[in-house]
């Protein structure tokens, strides 16, 4: 409708005002510019919201904007005729800084089933906006790239006066899951990830993961997430853990001895994980020098249910270990000849 509004309302620094610096932040030069931000401030923006609240979040997007078109003015207020500076940069990059000052090494949802560090964040986002934006407006977008280090700057530093106290910050990365629950699976996978990163035994993160990566259907990394929960979870979450990688097909990615552990722990109280967990090492490689304790255990536990399986057991214990121990215990119980 008036493809001359940037020249009009971005900001000049040769013409410095503070409509131009305010405005100039909801201003872009073309589709790509404005989607091209939308993407990471759906992937940054709202993990800043949630973690610090509405109107610290506006501060640093703001402030960031605000210090990236002051940095962008210091180095170009002496040019002749310099091209006007738009767009939410500043702002956005402001909320990368936020974050990776802190979580460097996290992930973030940049797309379904899809998420990449918070550096590779940063680094592709300065990358987008110089190409798809000040590029096309003149010759200086090379100078403009001042306006993102000014937002970041920002970012960085609104980051450590914004710190919540260590002992909330469980409470809070608790409040940010539940927030994320209703922006669905990614967000939570994020959000459990980045808590778990200051937090790894919070039991609550590793099921808000779990359950997430199950519904991305990310089986690999929920197996891994279920077994971490059994290292640190109370017996009741480890029933549930062990019932999950069983019905998943991935108990196996507890060593033997564990599933024998975690068989006798609960061959009591929960026979069919305790046979579940015995199978899977009588089905697994004859050279497992666990493999005939689970055997005789296994037999033990079916003995009461289906004396002919027991049986079955039993023989191809004794025929493929004739001389281990298991096989003398067999008999002191009276269950081979």
């Amino acid at each position: 409708m008036n493809p001359d509004l940037a020249f009009q309302m971005g900001f000049r620094s040769n013409y410095p005002s503070l409509v131009g610096a305010t405005v100039g932040l909801f201003l872009h030069a073309n589709v790509m510019h404005l989607l091209g931000n939308m993407v990471f401030l759906a992937a940054v923006g709202a993990a800043v919201e949630l973690a610090t609240g509405s109107l610290r979040f506006s501060i640093v997007y703001f402030v960031g904007g605000l210090a990236g078109v002051f940095a962008h003015y210091l180095i170009t207020r002496h040019a002749t005729d310099p091209a006007p500076l738009i767009g939410a940069s500043g702002c956005i990059a402001a909320c990368a800084a936020y974050y990776s000052v802190r979580y460097t090494s996290l992930r973030v949802p940049i797309a379904p089933n899809m998420s990449i560090s918070v550096a590779v964040v940063t680094g592709i986002w300065l990358l987008l906006q110089l190409v798809g934006a000040f590029v096309k407006l003149g010759d200086t977008g090379g100078t403009a790239f001042w306006a993102h280090i000014g937002g970041f700057v920002a970012g960085a530093v609104l980051s450590l006066v914004f710190r919540a106290p260590d002992m909330q910050q469980i409470k809070l990365g608790h409040e940010v899951l539940a927030k994320m629950n209703s922006r669905g699976p990614a967000a939570v996978e994020f959000a459990a990830k980045q808590h778990l990163a200051k937090h790894p035994g919070d039991v609550k993160a590793l099921w808000e993961l779990a359950d997430a990566q199950s519904s991305l259907g990310e089986s690999d990394s929920e197996a891994g997430t279920l077994v971490q929960i059994l290292d640190v979870a109370p017996e009741p979450d480890q029933l549930e853990s062990l019932r999950r990688l069983c019905k998943m097909g991935r108990i196996t990615r507890l060593p033997t001895l564990k599933r024998l552990q975690y068989a006798d722990r609960f061959q009591a109280t929960a026979p069919s994980i305790g046979k579940a967990l015995l199978l899977s090492v009588v089905d697994g490689p004859a050279t497992d020098s666990q493999r005939p304790d689970a055997m005789l255990a296994l037999a033990g536990l079916e003995m009461a249910d289906d004396v002919s399986k027991a049986s079955e057991i039993l023989a191809g214990l004794e025929k493929s270990y004739p001389m281990h121990p298991a096989v003398d215990v067999a008999r002191k119980r009276g269950w081979l000849a």
